[in-house]
């Protein structure tokens, strides 16, 4: 099977799907109207946007990819050490990346970037832990 920076293909597709996932569960699922309320949407506003999501995988895809690299780079492997590399990445990476568009958007409420930022840690670290699923231990 080939292999993404150590990391089985299969795995790495579960990755995304399970990245993907957790934003559709949160957005979708079981905070939409939340989410609409701290985005200031309704319902027909987002008409004429669904053209987007056809990128919608792009974005979990290379997030992946990137924490594929960053756990091969850091010689990570096994749960613990996807999970933990996992977490720094986000805290180290993501949050202040985040921090951005609340700090200098207009329009980004703080519970809207405290929502964002709670789906990027459970995705990356749902990522993460599936990251670890079939790769080979260092040892190997």
């Amino acid at each position: 099977m080939p292999r993404i920076f150590g990391h089985d293909l299969l795995a790495f597709i579960a990755a995304g799907i399970a990245f993907y996932a957790t934003g559709f569960v949160i957005y979708a699922l079981l905070f939409s109207e939340l989410w609409m309320n701290l985005a200031g949407y309704a319902p027909e506003d987002l008409a004429g946007y669904e053209w987007k999501m056809i990128l919608s995988p792009v974005m979990p895809l290379a997030i992946v990819l990137g924490l594929a690299f960053l756990f091969q780079a850091a010689g990570r492997s096994g749960l613990t050490g996807h999970l933990k590399a996992g977490a720094a990445a986000w805290l180290f990476f993501m949050v202040p990346v985040m921090m951005y568009g609340y700090v200098y958007g207009v329009n980004y409420p703080l519970g809207m970037w405290i929502m964002d930022s709670a789906h990027l840690l459970i995705a990356t670290l749902a990522a993460s832990a599936v990251l670890a699923w079939r790769k080979p231990s260092a040892a190997a």
